[in-house]
């Protein structure tokens, strides 16, 4: 075959493959997309309704969806759509929406757009919602919307004309929407108004905003306000946050400013959330003893909630007996809580009788208190337990008012004289101030126990 004949054969087998790759590809890249065609439709024309288009059947399409979310995504993109051509003709469509979750959806978009360009005429619309929870989401999103052309405009209405849950709502709204522009302005703003509900809502608002943004301008303000409640609500506002995002840093400031260690215990509790032993060596070295107490004490409140064993463990070896005792025997009762058989075999573990006996005391009371009847159980199964008179003391007194029949049987039972006889006459006595007539019943039936109550 001559070259040049060859040459182009090849050629023509060429362009004949690649045509038919060709075909297949873009075969079956139509697949997926006729398919997404077919899939969804309805939803994807609702995402992006023109203002021209939405109408009261779309509405009711939406309606009738049962994806919640997507349901509520549609709302709020019609309510926004309809809202840039007719707000009022909007938000008379607001009847025709069951629910308050999908009111709020709806009504949010809608309030925000229509206030920014009409704010009189959105809070007018608001106005005529019934009171509660959908009247002040509406007020919080057309105010927000306002505050971002004439915050303090904003503000000052809201403080001024709204009230309760309403007048809340707005503020915090509005000072979320204030401090993301100019924090300064925002808190002097509340720094006005510090006598007043709006004044501390506002603060506390700004003040978590500016801890998420500049801390240390955050608590170096709210430091120089004048001693009071409104300077405790700013920093305990911005040292909470601070200190559950970055607790260490807010540890060194509180540090820096022991005038303010008072409020170790905020830093303290956000920070075991996320590192409970670094917390507790954070409080243990504060210098003033109430502060160091009580810090070390929140620290082991929520330590003994997650993990009781490890904090037990760090009170162990704290040097200072008493404030040891007093740990431990909050953590054992916080531990009773979740698992009072484990904390009772803990408790029962301590040797020197006093020490045991408290710590028994604190588990037991705290199990009487929240789940009787499974002490109760335990009781069946560990008559003669050196705690078991212990549990039966405080059975008594936790079915003492709401049954009396079942703590004298409880009390009865109690090995101890004295302390047996003790508690049969307190629950004679209280049972006898309550309800005489059904005590004189019992005691006809019981009559070895009528000499133990008292003229």
């Amino acid at each position: 075959m001559h070259p040049r004949t060859q040459t182009l054969g090849w050629l023509f087998l060429l362009i004949v493959s690649h045509l038919g790759w060709w075909w297949h590809g873009a075969r079956d890249r139509a697949i997926p997309v006729a398919k997404e065609q077919a899939m969804s439709a309805d939803s994807r024309a609702l995402s992006a309704i023109p203002s021209s288009s939405a109408s009261p059947a779309q509405l009711a399409g939406i309606l009738e969806s049962l994806d919640v979310d997507q349901r509520q995504r549609d709302l709020g993109r019609y309510a926004a759509s309809a809202a840039s051509s007719d707000p009022k003709a909007a938000f008379a469509q607001l009847d025709r929406i069951p629910g308050l979750a999908d009111k709020q959806a709806y009504l949010n978009p809608l309030l925000s757009l229509w206030a920014a360009s009409d704010p009189e005429a959105a809070l007018a619309a608001c106005a005529s919602l019934p009171p509660g929870e959908l009247r002040a989401s509406a007020y919080a999103a057309a105010t927000s919307a306002w505050a971002n052309q004439a915050p303090q405009d904003a503000a000052d209405w809201a403080a001024g004309r709204l009230t309760g849950s309403a007048r809340t709502a707005a503020v915090e709204a509005i000072a979320q929407t204030w401090a993301r522009h100019d924090p300064s302005a925002a808190a002097k703003w509340a720094l006005d108004k510090a006598a007043s509900k709006a004044g501390t809502t506002a603060i506390r608002v700004v003040m978590e905003h500016w801890a998420n943004t500049a801390p240390d301008e955050g608590a170096a303000w709210a430091s120089q306000l004048p001693a009071g409640d409104f300077r405790e609500t700013a920093l305990r506002s911005v040292l909470a946050e601070w200190a559950d995002q970055h607790p260490a840093a807010a540890a060194s400031w509180m540090d820096a400013h022991p005038e303010n260690s008072s409020l170790a215990s905020i830093v303290a509790h956000a920070w075991t959330e996320s590192d409970p032993t670094a917390a507790a060596a954070w409080a243990s070295q504060l210098q003033e003893p109430g502060q160091r107490s009580a810090a070390i004490g929140t620290v082991i409140s929520s330590w003994a909630a997650a993990d009781p064993d490890q904090a037990l463990s760090w009170v162990s070896r704290l040097p200072d007996a008493s404030l040891r005792a007093e740990l431990t025997s909050r953590t054992l009762g916080t531990w009773a809580a979740d698992d009072p058989a484990q904390a009772l075999i803990h408790a029962d573990a301590f040797r020197q009788p006093e020490e045991r006996t408290a710590m028994q005391e604190q588990v037991l009371s705290t199990w009487a208190s929240t789940a009787p009847d499974q002490l109760a159980d335990w009781l069946n199964s560990h008559p003669n337990l050196q705690s078991s008179d212990i549990a039966r003391q405080h059975l008594t007194q936790a079915w003492m008012e709401s049954r009396p029949e079942t703590a004298l049987t409880v009390a009865s039972s109690i090995r101890q004289p004295e302390m047996r006889m003790q508690l049969l006459q307190t629950v004679l006595a209280d049972w006898q101030e309550k309800n005489p007539r059904a005590l004189a019943g019992y005691l006809q039936q019981h009559p070895q126990l009528a000499p133990l109550l008292k003229p």
